[in-house]
């Protein structure tokens, strides 16, 4: 399930397309937090939160966006073990390290957007822009 960044002129565009769209999700939401942060997680704390839905592409956005809140209201480096989405309901579990012994990332995302998004379950595909 390969994600891969776009062009854009001032934001982050990424584009995520897999088998399943649960783990399109999994593979998205971890590229994105590589981004904001290095590849190593070296977990210190087990965290987890539910995000209710109305459509597909709130799903994304909201799922992005929880993990970009979560990760600076406890100052945590996350990394997602798993992503579960049931009808109008996600689910995510993952690990974090405290923000201090981990280096940012070169780019500061501030929030998904709704710009241009696109969002297929079958086969999954999803392009998302990246507020930075």
């Amino acid at each position: 399930m390969p994600v891969e960044s776009l062009d854009h002129t001032a934001d982050v565009r990424l584009r995520a397309w897999g088998r399943s769209f649960q783990g399109t999700l999994l593979e998205l939401s971890n590229y994105m937090l590589r981004m904001i942060y290095s590849d190593i997680i070296r977990p210190e704390v087990l965290l987890s939160s539910s995000i209710e839905y109305d459509t597909d592409e709130g799903c994304v956005t909201r799922l992005l966006n929880d993990l970009i809140y979560k990760s600076e209201s406890t100052q945590l480096a996350i990394k997602i073990r798993k992503i579960t989405v049931c009808e109008g309901k996600v689910r995510w579990d993952g690990m974090g390290e405290p923000f201090s012994k981990k280096e940012r990332g070169s780019i500061l995302v501030k929030a998904a957007t709704y710009d241009r998004l696109i969002v297929k379950r079958a086969p999954a595909l999803i392009e998302v822009t990246l507020d930075i």
